[in-house]
């Protein structure tokens, strides 16, 4: 069933409530966001409980400078909508100051392009938020070499 107008603006605000309490460092804000029985997807990795999403959120960077991105922030590119869902292509900016996934930090700033898939349920907040993010510029071949 198509969504009205009301209803797209709603969502969108409160996606942008959510990048905004990521990009602030407020994992409690963050959480805020979910609905109750929410999962999050991060690669194809399930996170299926506030528990986990929270810690997803707290080891990437979004908990007020601690975690694998120092400064952590999502730059938004582009939003498109669907009946259920907003996807978002973007990009996660930080420096690389921890371990992430393997990868050991650089001290570097890096940007990660992502696309996003947030649907809605029926209590108005994210049944599910899920990420695929190209973790290339980690690689150690990515950075040049020194001159």
């Amino acid at each position: 069933m198509p969504i009205d107008t009301a209803e797209r603006e709603r969502r969108r605000a409160l996606l942008r409530a959510h990048l905004a309490a990521e990009n602030d460092g407020d994992v409690h804000a963050v959480m805020e966001t979910f609905a109750g029985n929410a999962v999050m997807y991060y690669n194809t990795v399930p996170f299926p409980t506030g528990e986990a999403i929270r810690a997803a959120h707290e080891y990437i960077g979004f908990a007020r400078g601690q975690g694998a991105f120092a400064g952590a922030r999502n730059v938004v590119e582009r939003e498109s909508f669907t009946d259920t869902d907003i996807i978002v292509e973007g990009r996660l900016c930080g420096v690389h100051q921890g371990e992430f996934l393997g990868f050991a930090p650089t001290g570097k700033p890096v940007e990660l392009p992502f696309i996003a898939i947030y649907c809605f349920g029926a209590d108005g907040k994210l049944a599910s938020e899920r990420v695929v993010m190209n973790l290339g510029p980690l690689h150690e071949n990515f950075y040049p070499a020194p001159a």
